[in-house]
């Protein structure tokens, strides 16, 4: 009986598993074909067995990597398991995090904006950055719901448009501003809107006596409400909690490479 080279014309996709059967040595493979017809991808398994005594006979390393062949079974179906689109391991930290994956109209994409906007206060920015920092801290780690560290994210945002409103009560302008609100606290407070809607809230029901104690009416303020909703795919709330969820998957397996030496 040959070796069983030909297996490295296979894609395979599922572990090895070793067994004796009457002194010889098997394994069960998983081989994926494309169906000619339908161009499905199938699976199927395949058991290939040969004598442990037999010349040339395989030594247990996996011919799809002939270049490391001591590493084993367990690093060779490691490297099938790779992430989708995992590049390596990478940082998930910081404020931009996830920079030009949002939609330009969405929550995020405002709030990483105004977090460098120099029409905002220079303590606003800071804040607005500091929010975003520890949303993207707290979905990496993964130790509370995703609902609720939006709603954490949502309340640093609020403080920081007080901050900002704090600023311009000391600061007034010359001439009034249109209905009373700074260009500054309107990018604000649209930046607040806009993620509420993401997060699954109502900005006047969920600000109303807030905004109050501010001095500002809803109806001047005129906050765009936000096209992107709970659901939809373009949620940047969504689109970053994916990209982390993705990017925190493929740190733990290049971290298992590592590891093993594979």
């Amino acid at each position: 009986m040959k070796t069983p080279m030909a297996l490295a014309l296979l894609l395979l996709v599922g572990t090895y598993a070793e067994c004796a059967i009457a002194g010889q040595t098997c394994v069960t493979v998983s081989v994926q074909v494309k169906d000619p017809k339908t161009g499905d991808m199938q699976i199927s398994q395949q058991l290939v067995c040969w004598d442990s005594s037999e010349p040339g006979g395989w030594d247990g390393g996996n011919p799809l990597f002939p270049d490391h062949p001591e590493r084993g079974p367990y690093c060779n179906n490691l490297m099938l398991k790779k992430p989708e689109s995992c590049l390596g391991e990478d940082a998930i930290v910081g404020a931009p995090f996830g920079t030009g994956r949002y939609h330009p109209g969405s929550g995020l994409a405002a709030a990483i904006f105004n977090s460098t906007n120099s029409t905002l206060a220079l303590q606003t920015c800071t804040l607005i950055s500091n929010a975003l920092s520890a949303h993207t801290a707290s979905l990496a780690r993964g130790t509370i719901p995703f609902q609720t560290a939006n709603t954490n994210l949502l309340e640093a945002m609020r403080l920081a448009c007080s901050s900002q409103a704090a600023h311009d009560e000391r600061n007034p302008p010359l001439t009034p501003w249109v209905g009373g609100i700074s260009p500054a606290m309107r990018a604000c407070l649209g930046m607040l809107s806009r993620l509420s809607g993401e997060a699954g809230l109502s900005f006047g029901a969920f600000y109303l006596d807030w905004l109050h104690t501010l001095g500002i009416n809803l109806a001047d303020l005129k906050v765009p409400q936000t096209l992107i909703n709970w659901l939809a795919p373009e949620n940047s709330l969504r689109v970053k909690y994916e990209l982390i969820n993705g990017q925190v998957k493929c740190n733990a397996w290049y971290k298992e490479v590592v590891r093993n030496g594979c």
